[in-house]
């Protein structure tokens, strides 16, 4: 056994993961903080508690004093040197100043030293020489994500499915691959699906002009043979409200997140997979509630996925700029995120997400979302050797 050392920062999943690296195994977890990083020690702790792993705080001061903080972490390591355990110095998080002097600290005291690299997640030895490196296990989930970036989450009810089946993916593939030929017809359906949420009820009536619409003929047809709707009259009635939510654009979610819980069979980076999942962040005195459509750690990476079925002509930076700022809150410097639309994208939105530094898949890649979703897990590095079982 053996305790580890680090530094808490803004971004201290690195100094989670090294410690659930179950090649390394861990007591105690020491993290050198400020007064004001006590929030932030706690939820860490509340991560690593369940799990067997103490967890202790040494306070150093926010000053940028090179002399005082080389001091203060000589204390501590003077502390440790009465533990019989090894102690490893793990250098991946802290300000530069706090960091570099803690690191010429432990190296005094010929303590291995290590790093976890940002994009392949391996764990990189600075100190002895000629160890080899490790890639970092992947057990951290998506509720301990959140946790430590102060963030609490409840999963979406998944045994709330009313009267949607097991192979519900099934459609969402079959419209997904039609984007264009279905595209003013699921408009249509995504329209009739809001007036029903409105008028809180699950039957609505066709006006002439959509009853002869034959792409949205075809979408009834196809509610109709799952089991969703009935449509006699000009009335369609939904079977329930989870078809009514289905048709209203929660189609396309359940479709992302399928195809992701697929990959994940193949792909060892892929822990942990939630669709509709609910976050919850503390600003002041409220509480902010956001839904992550598909949310996802690869590689001990967050990854989240917007799924939008309606056009972004009016809103388009809104849920861009949205997007952008949910991945770095909830998940750092390393999470990644992406928007799937069912619409077509405005060469504006392509240009601003991409600026942002979001995936991006329109209705030309839908037909291949498989595809799509695979290469951009494989590019959140990691060990990528496909399971054979």
């Amino acid at each position: 056994m053996a305790i580890h050392v680090g530094i808490i920062d803004s971004d201290p999943v690195r100094l989670v993961t090294p410690v659930l690296h179950q090649q390394l195994p861990v007591s105690k977890l020491v993290l050198i903080g400020t007064l004001e990083q006590d929030l932030e020690f706690e939820r860490l702790t509340r991560v690593l508690a369940p799990k067997g792993i103490e967890t202790e705080f040494f306070e150093i001061s926010d000053d940028i004093n090179i002399r005082e903080v080389k001091s203060q972490v000589k204390r501590l390591a003077e502390q440790l040197t009465q533990s019989s355990e090894d102690i490893l110095f793990n250098a991946s998080c802290g300000l530069r100043h706090q960091l570099l002097s803690a690191y010429e600290v432990f190296r005094t005291y010929q303590w291995p030293c290590y790093v976890i690299e940002p994009y392949s997640d391996e764990l990189c030895w600075l100190y002895p020489d000629g160890l080899p490196q490790q890639q970092v296990e992947d057990h951290i989930s998506l509720t301990e994500y959140m946790t430590i970036f102060g963030a609490r989450c409840a999963d979406h009810d998944e045994e709330e499915t009313g009267c949607l089946t097991n192979d519900i993916y099934r459609l969402g593939e079959k419209w997904a691959s039609n984007a264009y030929e279905l595209g003013p017809g699921l408009a249509t359906l995504n329209y009739l699906a809001t007036t029903c949420r409105k008028e809180q009820c699950l039957d609505v009536a066709l006006s002439e002009k959509q009853q002869g619409y034959r792409e949205l003929g075809m979408l009834l047809d196809d509610l109709s043979d799952a089991g969703l709707a009935h449509y006699e009259n000009g009335v369609l009635t939904f079977s329930c409200e989870e078809a009514r939510r289905f048709a209203n654009g929660e189609w396309l979610e359940s479709y992302v997140h399928h195809t992701v819980t697929s990959i994940q069979k193949e792909l060892p980076t892929i822990q942990d997979s939630a669709l509709s999942m609910q976050v919850y962040r503390q600003i002041g005195e409220r509480e902010v509630r956001n839904e992550l459509d598909v949310a996802m750690v690869v590689n001990n990476k967050l990854h989240i996925i917007e799924c939008k079925t309606k056009g972004m002509s009016s809103d388009g930076d809104d849920t861009l700029y949205k997007l952008e700022s949910l991945r770095d809150l909830l998940g750092g410097l390393q999470a990644r995120a992406m928007l799937v639309s069912f619409r077509p994208l405005r060469h504006h939105d392509i240009t601003r997400g991409t600026d942002l530094g979001l995936a991006l898949i329109g209705p030309d890649q839908l037909a291949n979302l498989r595809t799509h979703l695979y290469d951009w897990f494989i590019a959140a590095g990691g060990t990528i050797e496909v399971r054979t079982s």
